[in-house]
């Protein structure tokens, strides 16, 4: 099968291609930076695989000419932020790269375009789009592109909502590397109150779900269809705290309070998994107690 890949050196990226590597598939990265793709992979993770830059303007022509039957969209750009500045760069990253990407697959004959949301994109945690961020907004925006491209070429649309995923090594410090670096720090981390009641899953069995979306997305019988991923348990930041303090055997080094709930912070969000069963009879099989340990397996204390 021939997947094309975006965001392949985010967090959930990253570990996707190693897999997929290693199963029967012809893939193409589509990468800003060809260089960072180069740093990332070694040669063998990424022996056969087609880089194309997107920072030149023939990339959708070399996209059209790749035609891709399945497309994992992962790239877009994660911030809290909302001042002017930064409402360009989201536009572009999130909006305008992902509409000129449909456009270039057009007439390629695409089955499946896998999207990833964002748990963000529901505040409420009912399932409703409520976007907490404009980030998450920029992400809903962009449901309406897809379906504008859908009608016109026919392809399946399969949305994935990842929650909060643990475990990869990233530049970008997701809450529990926070958490986990605060044993480390000279003087107590200051924090919210710590009560933020979130579905963590662990990024294996994250890449795990993507690829049995790539080889049974035939399996999906609408042609649009939301999956929540996640575990559907949750956990609070201050039990992620306890459950590190328990296994380093130190104790905390938080104060919790110390720094007031951001406007329209996730309180509660906990992923609904019952179409997870129910389609694939799939469900994930890292507990968060045998996640953390693999996440403390992998980790350095960082330097401070």
């Amino acid at each position: 099968m021939k997947i094309l890949i975006t965001g392949a050196t985010g967090s959930i990226g990253k570990e996707l291609v190693k897999s997929l590597c290693v199963r029967e598939h012809e893939v193409a990265i589509l990468a800003r930076n060809p260089d960072k793709v180069y740093s990332v992979f070694s040669k063998e993770n990424i022996q056969g695989i087609k880089v194309i830059d997107s920072s030149n303007d023939r990339w959708p022509t070399e996209v059209a000419g790749f035609t891709p039957e399945v497309v994992v969209h992962l790239a877009a750009l994660l911030t809290s932020k909302d001042d002017l500045n930064i409402i360009p760069v989201l536009i572009e990253s999130n909006i305008t790269f992902g509409t000129q990407l449909l456009q270039s697959l057009k007439n390629v004959g695409l089955k499946v375009f896998i999207n990833t949301g964002t748990f963000a994109e529901y505040f409420y945690g009912d399932g409703q789009y409520s976007p907490s961020y404009l980030y998450s907004a920029t992400k809903t925006a962009f449901h309406n592109i897809i379906k504008y491209y859908q009608q016109i070429s026919g392809f399946k649309v399969i949305n994935v909502i990842p929650y909060t995923v643990y475990g990869q090594v990233d530049s970008q410090p997701k809450i529990i590397d926070i958490i986990y670096n605060s044993f480390y720090k000279e003087f107590p981390s200051d924090m919210s109150g710590g009560e933020q009641f979130l579905d963590f899953i662990h990024i294996e069995d994250v890449v795990l779900f993507y690829c049995l979306l790539i080889d049974q997305a035939k399996l999906v019988e609408n042609n649009w269809e939301d999956y929540h991923l996640g575990t559907g348990q949750g956990s609070t930041l201050k039990r992620i705290a306890s459950i590190l303090s328990e296994k380093l055997e130190m104790p905390e080094n938080i104060n919790w309070g110390a720094i007031p709930y951001r406007n329209r912070d996730t309180m509660h969000s906990v992923a609904p998994i019952a179409k997870l069963v129910k389609h694939f009879n799939w469900i994930p099989t890292i507990t968060i107690d045998e996640g953390i340990n693999k996440f403390i397996s992998g980790k350095k204390p960082s330097s401070f």
